[in-house]
């Protein structure tokens, strides 16, 4: 598990950001101190949040082309590199050249209104 500290560039106990920083439906991209790492997706829907590594699995680049943002068409995530679309929740590829792989998920926890990597 601590490989996807290492390769998001994210730090194990890290404060990602504070929940109310979330907007219902919209993914966040956050990075670690090494901005060349991909970083992780944060995605907040009704009461629940999912983070998934910022790396699409068809050719391993990031999902955001504006740098801290996933473009969402009708709540999937959106690759712009190559277009594939992933169900935020799931993090299921569910069209393009991905289709039925996964996003990994990163583990998070939640303290005193954060959320913390690991």
């Amino acid at each position: 598990m601590d490989d996807i500290f290492k390769s998001s560039g994210i730090k194990r106990n890290t404060k990602i950001c504070k929940i109310e920083d979330l907007e219902e439906d919209k993914a966040l991209v956050k990075k670690g101190e090494d901005k060349y790492l991909p970083g992780i997706i944060i995605y907040k829907n009704k009461d629940s949040i999912y983070i998934w590594l910022n790396n699409c699995p068809h050719a391993h680049l990031t999902l955001d082309i504006i740098e801290g943002r996933v473009q969402s068409k009708n709540n999937d995530l959106l690759c712009a590199n190559h277009g594939a679309k992933f169900n935020p929740i799931t993090g299921e590829c569910i069209k393009g050249p991905c289709k039925n792989s996964f996003l990994k998920s990163f583990p998070f926890k939640i303290k005193n209104n954060y959320i913390l990597a690991g």
